[in-house]
């Protein structure tokens, strides 16, 4: 055999090693790969409000959480958070907390991200405290196509996770669910 060959023969050995290897660690973590789902351990996060402080894992104790990751550009975020906007007034904001966590993308820089999120607040009137990820709490969460929303009861466990459009009917339904465990 020639060096040529051998040199060859033996890179397509060593791809086809790494390649196995991979591939015996993706199966092994496969649960890991898509998003958080209920009964998961929550992460620590910590995401800036656009009208100051933080909402972070430790807030989620002690009430119902509707968490909903969106951006502006998205036309199903909007439709969505149109109908969260809805339910706020019919749940007693001391028993029931909407926050839109918003992932706009695009590099760019938070005091950016969060203008945007201002002038979209601004505009149509969402009344949902507002939140600017720069990705760590998605991927956290295992966010992937937006919008993406999660549902937490009074024990800041993750209950109800919906990936694409839902509607506020659905969400209505399960916050109705969480507060009736707690009654």
């Amino acid at each position: 055999m020639s060096a040529a060959r051998w040199v060859g023969a033996l890179a397509l050995g060593l791809v086809v090693a790494v390649g196995s290897a991979d591939a015996v660690t993706s199966v092994g973590r496969w649960g890991d790969l898509g998003p958080l789902g209920p009964g998961g351990e929550i992460p620590e996060f910590a995401v800036a409000l656009i009208d100051g402080g933080r909402f972070t894992d430790e807030d989620l104790a002690g009430r119902v959480h509707v968490v909903a990751f969106w951006a502006t550009w998205c036309p199903y975020c909007r439709d969505e958070l149109e109908e969260i906007d809805e339910l706020i007034p019919t749940y007693d904001p001391q028993v029931v907390r909407f926050v839109a966590v918003n992932r706009e993308g695009g590099g760019l820089s938070p005091r950016e991200a969060t203008q945007i999120s201002r002038a979209y607040r601004d505009r149509t009137g969402l009344d949902a405290m507002v939140a600017v990820d720069g990705g760590a709490m998605a991927r956290a969460f295992g966010v992937g196509p937006i919008p993406h929303t999660a549902i937490f009861d009074r024990e800041g466990r993750l209950r109800f996770v919906h990936q694409g459009r839902t509607s506020g009917a659905t969400l209505a339904e399960e916050i109705d669910e969480l507060l009736a465990e707690g009654s």
